[in-house]
């Protein structure tokens, strides 16, 4: 049960969206993938902020009770962080395939990952409580909020601003460090969404092999951007949100064009 319990409490884990949600994008749905990768942004960013205000210790050890894999929590402990990402995640996710099955399989891998962050005594039932019922009510409410903004079609400029802008803003209300690459990616994403509508305006169908090759190249892309701009850039808190909206370009606008450059993604 501790194994079983560690794998699926991974699901909810920073490694499986950073892989999950490029892929979504480059291969099943642009516009899926990226209105999920914004709403899940805002959630994280938002769970990171409630947590530092009400300042909630997590669960200790004690006598009977373990703390086991302590490294897959840090921080504070309310709301989950695993519990509101999965709800988040698989909620939209769910949202958006309109599959009575997947709704089915949404349903069981947050309960799953909620439920391991409980027995992993990493968090008390009223933190996952909490996460659940705050996704829910972001997917609720992004699910709108991107309707409405797809019915306006606001100029170039303005969502140009709006990316550069409310990112900052969040920054200036909560910046602490976990948060940078959040608030990076909320700025990088959208820019380079309007880009790829104007330059690129690529098929993210393809056949299989292809469609692992834009895998490969579109991960490799976003880690020599990661790990390269860290290299040179100071270690100051905007310079690490600067380096994660370059990824968050290279995501939404750079590794289209490649593909697109390379005949991967014909229209």
């Amino acid at each position: 049960m501790d194994a079983f319990a560690y794998i699926v409490t991974s699901l909810g884990s920073e490694l499986f969206y950073t892989i999950t949600l490029p892929i979504i994008y480059w291969v099943w749905s642009k516009r899926t993938g990226y209105r999920l990768g914004v709403i899940f942004l805002l959630s994280m960013w938002l769970n990171s902020a409630l947590k530092y205000a009400l300042a909630i210790p997590r669960p200790s050890p004690t006598e009977t009770v373990r703390v086991i894999h302590p490294e897959t929590g840090g921080g504070y402990a309310f709301p989950s962080g695993h519990a509101q990402s999965s709800t988040t995640f698989w909620g939209y996710l769910a949202s958006e395939v309109k599959k009575k099955w997947f709704w089915l399989v949404a349903f069981l891998v947050v309960v799953l990952v909620s439920l391991s962050r409980i027995y992993l005594n990493v968090h008390w039932p009223s933190d996952v409580a909490g996460g659940i019922g705050i996704g829910a009510a972001l997917v609720v409410l992004g699910t709108f909020g991107s309707q409405m903004l797809e019915r306006l079609r606001l100029p170039v400029y303005t969502r140009i601003a709006g990316a550069i802008g409310v990112p900052l803003i969040l920054y200036w209300i909560h910046h602490t460090e976990d948060v940078y690459m959040l608030v990076g990616l909320l700025m990088g994403l959208p820019i380079g969404r309007v880009l790829e509508e104007m330059l690129v305006d690529w098929d993210e169908r393809g056949p299989f092999f292809v469609q692992v090759a834009k895998v490969l190249l579109g991960m490799a892309g976003f880690l020599v951007v990661r790990v390269g701009l860290k290299a040179v850039l100071p270690d100051l808190g905007l310079m690490h949100v600067l380096r994660y909206a370059v990824a968050g370009i290279w995501v939404s606008f750079g590794a289209p064009w490649a593909f697109k450059a390379l005949g991967w993604a014909q229209k």
